[in-house]
């Protein structure tokens, strides 16, 4: 297959897409596809290789999580490169009552190990892992048992050596498929030019792949650049912005970790609450504002592009850029993180003539010149084998790109290389060095730099230009809603009446305290933009709430009647007959639409009340959950409301009075947060099931 003709994804027939429809309003809450997931989805229940190029908040994981449940007896193994994108969607998934896990090297051998055997028992849908667990040989001996139904490779121009995040961990992939039982493969990413997607294709080894690009414009994203003149200047205009946050998310990237310190500490003084993130942090510190961040009880992060990657944050309504990043592909990826809910964000790049130098010396730094690695090679060889150490072969200190040139020839198989150490392996390999090779990718980047520098400097439409960069060509010539189309700018973040806005954030505080009890982040529980629609629509039935984007059934289940006593309020007046026939049979038959209050006010929805019932009736939770079809997990999370609520006074049918006693201890005796450390403090005597159970029950109690 060509690049410049490859087979285009099949028409997506409504009928053979049924099941995927329903998948997405049962379970996610959502009643239309957006554009592009049809095709995808139709291709991947087909049995295709598929390459799906969708723009961030373009929905990517829905095209392998919709086909993943409807494939019967099987598994989804999904390759993601970052844990912190792993735990978000393992969570979201859980929220919507998807049996979903990760293995990644965070776990100790013992958890990976149970996880992998529940894998084997079919106890999940999808198993989320990264890369390098490929090269494991007790993961790969574990995966050896489970029948996989699909690989799916999200971040997949991580896999080619001229996209801009270029990953060795990815390159051996394409080999994989053979060891997993030969599954069909979708690969999935938001950037990728046509060199790139042709790179993908050949490196995963796609069969007769559908490509399908869905584009690349993300309507609700406001781009803009300004110039400045001085780092000073930056960081004044930065704290500004800022300050029109109000309480939203804000993400402001740096180009080295002294500039994240240095706008940290500004930004600080100014009294703008926010935190570093970069790769120089103890991981516990980055873990720790990561989850913040998450959680929503940290709004501005200021970062490398260490931090980001996969992030699931749906709701950050500012991306920031202080230096100028080193291609388009890195910008719009990082830019992208803003308004993944669909909701307006604004993209803003603090743009000095100065920034293109600091791009150059890090080019040089990874795209040492063809001559550099031939006189590097040389020294090495005049060592006649003895290991030299890499400042030794500098022509004066800290010379730029020595450690790019010695890799180089490790890749090539003519140097071996140990830390700083690095000796000639082959000594009469140089025509061996790819100088051509090294040219090309160098020259590469430089283009790409350039690019980068004339959107900055740009005084015409920049998502024009962003567009035409990746080969769309369906847009206007001006938008209407970036920096130099619209001046001043009259675009409002997120802008609502001043009744529906004091309702979302009543809502709001609901999901908060929900994600607290759940120990998970809140966008998981519902998005701002779920909520924004509630909060305009203000439905008073479950019909009317099950009608808005993103509330599932098991989300119902467990937050629905909640909401439903905020909006029901704010609606007034009482609702108009049922226009669905079943939601009126369902009335008719004393099914109840208003709220259940608890003894200590909070809400329970039916099906939790019917779950305790029948453990009143003796029943446990599994057989409830084969009474009643849902699952065990399901039934939990009802048991764990139920404590919170204070229906339910002993624990000790699932958590045994030892166990509490020790899960208690290692919590310090107070209320518990994250069971993470516990699980770590405890092992595998205390499944995680047990340690969602003790803490409701011990937090109820805390907070009563």
């Amino acid at each position: 297959m060509t690049a410049a003709s490859p087979p285009r994804a099949p028409f997506a027939d409504p009928r053979a897409l049924a099941p995927a429809r329903k998948v997405l309003a049962d379970v996610f809450g959502y009643h239309e596809f957006r554009p592009g997931q049809p095709e995808v989805i139709a291709s991947v229940l087909a049995g295709r290789d598929t390459l799906a190029v969708m723009p961030t908040g373009g929905g990517k994981s829905l095209c392998y999580q919709v086909p993943a449940l409807l494939f019967e007896g099987g598994l989804t193994v999904v390759v993601s490169p970052l844990l912190a994108l792993m735990k978000d969607q393992v969570d979201a998934l859980g929220q919507a009552g998807v049996q979903a896990a990760a293995v990644n090297s965070s776990m100790a051998r013992e958890e990976q190990a149970r996880v992998m055997q529940d894998a084997q028992l079919g106890r999940f849908q999808l198993l989320y892992v990264a890369p390098e667990r490929f090269g494991d040989g007790a993961f790969m001996a574990a995966l050896r048992g489970v029948r996989v139904s699909l690989l799916a490779v999200d971040e997949a121009h991580c896999i080619s050596q001229w996209g801009h995040d270029f990953r060795p961990s990815y390159r051996d992939l394409g080999g994989m498929r053979a060891r997993l039982g030969d599954p069909p493969i979708i690969a999935l990413t938001a950037t990728a030019d046509p060199l790139v997607r042709a790179d993908i294709v050949e490196r995963l080894q796609l069969r007769d792949a559908v490509v399908h690009v869905a584009g690349f414009d993300r309507p609700n994203l406001r781009f803009d650049v300004v110039r400045v003149k001085s780092i000073r200047e930056k960081h004044e205009l930065i704290a500004a912005k800022l300050k029109t946050l109000g309480e939203e998310s804000a993400v402001v990237y740096c180009g080295t970790r002294k500039k994240v310190e240095e706008l940290t500490e500004y930004l600080q003084r100014q009294r703008i609450r926010c935190a570093r993130y970069h790769a120089g942090m103890e991981d516990e510190d980055r873990r720790r504002i990561q989850d913040a961040f998450a959680r929503d009880s940290l709004r501005i992060i200021v970062a490398t592009n260490a931090f980001g990657m996969g992030i699931d944050k749906p709701d950050v309504r500012m991306v920031l850029h202080h230096d100028l990043p080193d291609s388009l592909e890195s910008y719009y990826q990082e830019a992208g993180r803003a308004g993944r809910d669909g909701e307006p964000a604004d993209c803003v790049l603090f743009f000095s003539a100065r920034d293109r130098g600091l791009r150059e010396y890090f080019i040089d730094l990874s795209h040492p010149e063809a001559h550099m690695v031939v006189d590097v090679y040389r020294k090495l060889v005049a060592n006649e084998g003895r290991r030299t150490h890499i400042r030794d072969l500098m022509d004066e200190e800290d010379q730029p790109g020595i450690n790019a040139a010695v890799q180089a020839l490790v890749d090539s198989g003519l140097a071996g290389k140990q830390g700083y150490i690095a000796w000639a392996t082959r000594p009469a390999g140089e025509n061996e060095i790819d100088t051509a090779g090294l040219e090309a990718h160098r020259e590469h980047a430089l283009k790409k730099l350039d690019a980068m520098q004339q959107y900055a400097e740009s005084r015409t439409c920049l998502r024009a230009r962003i567009l035409d960069y990746f080969g769309d060509a369906t847009h206007a010539a001006a938008c209407g809603n970036c920096g130099p189309c619209i001046a001043p700018p009259t675009h409002t973040i997120g802008a609502v009446d001043e009744e529906e806005d004091r309702l979302f954030h009543a809502l709001r505080a609901i999901r908060r305290r929900f994600a607290e009890d759940a120990n998970v982040p809140p966008f998981t529980i519902f998005s701002d933009a779920t909520l924004h629609e509630m909060a305009r629509k203000k439905p008073r039935t479950r019909f009317e709430l099950l009608a808005v984007s993103g509330v599932g059934n098991v989300k119902y289940e467990r937050y629905g009647e909640a909401f439903l006593a905020v909006t029901r309020s704010a609606a007034g007046a009482a609702p108009p007959p049922s226009a669905n026939p079943a939601a009126a049979a369902r009335t008719a038959a004393g099914e109840r639409e208003v709220p259940i209050r608890a003894r200590n006010g909070r809400v329970i929805a039916p099906s939790t009340r019917r779950t305790l019932e029948l453990l009143r009736e003796g029943e446990t939770i599994e057989s409830i959950a084969r009474q009643r079809g849902l699952s065990p997990q399901t039934i939990t999370q009802h048991v764990v409301d139920l404590l919170l609520a204070q229906e339910i006074d002993d624990v000790s049918p699932w958590v045994d009075t030892i166990t509490l006693g020790r899960i208690r201890k290692a919590a310090g005796e107070g209320p518990i947060g994250q069971l993470g450390p516990l699980k770590e403090a405890l092992g595998d005597t205390v499944t995680y099931e047990q340690l969602h159970l003790a803490r409701a029950w011990i937090n109820s109690r805390e907070r009563a």
